[in-house]
């Protein structure tokens, strides 16, 4: 059996006690209430007792000596940086809007095209679902089929086309 570990000299002891009686209770008490059994237990117990890793307790330890009591403060990891600025967003609705790419080309818009669009104008990577949901909140989700709409005159036309392809002469 091995020799127990103590990872932590008198004086930062002594500072984790003085931390301990000076603070009202929450998570840093625990850990630094943690740390101080050290002076009495070893590491693999201390871990086992408060079901922690090994490593998580010389982490509280080095973050201790270097921050003193601050560094035990959990904080919070924040969000991830949205990809498109707000001016990226405006562009794309204009796109939609005008039915026009970046060039003043007509263009039908799908989200592959709009995601070469952005690729090529900003250089910015985005998946489909990422894009979708950035129109949804611009209230842009619906770009419609591949195949541009027939326009109503065609449409009109077609229909009165059928009505007068039954001709009467086929009768007898």
């Amino acid at each position: 059996m091995g020799r127990p570990k103590h990872s932590i000299d008198a004086s930062t002891l002594e500072d984790i006690e003085h931390a301990i009686s000076t603070l009202p209770n929450g998570n840093v008490v625990k850990k630094l209430t943690i740390l101080a059994s050290f002076s009495w237990l070893k590491t693999e117990e201390i871990a086992k007792a408060y079901r922690i890793n090994p490593r998580t307790l010389f982490r509280w330890i080095k973050q201790f000596k270097e921050h003193g009591v601050v560094g035990l403060i959990d904080h919070p990891k924040g969000h991830k940086p949205a990809l498109l600025t707000d001016e990226m967003k405006s562009q794309i609705v204009q796109w939609i809007t005008t039915q026009k790419d970046s060039e003043g080309h007509p263009v039908f818009w799908t989200l592959d095209k709009l995601r070469g669009e952005l690729e090529k104008v900003y250089s910015v990577k985005i998946s489909k679902p990422t894009l979708s949901v950035n129109l949804a909140k611009k209230r842009r989700s619906n770009l419609g089929d591949p195949a541009p709409p027939i326009s109503w005159q065609i449409r009109k036309n077609r229909q009165s086309i059928k009505k007068n392809s039954k001709s009467p002469e086929g009768k007898s």
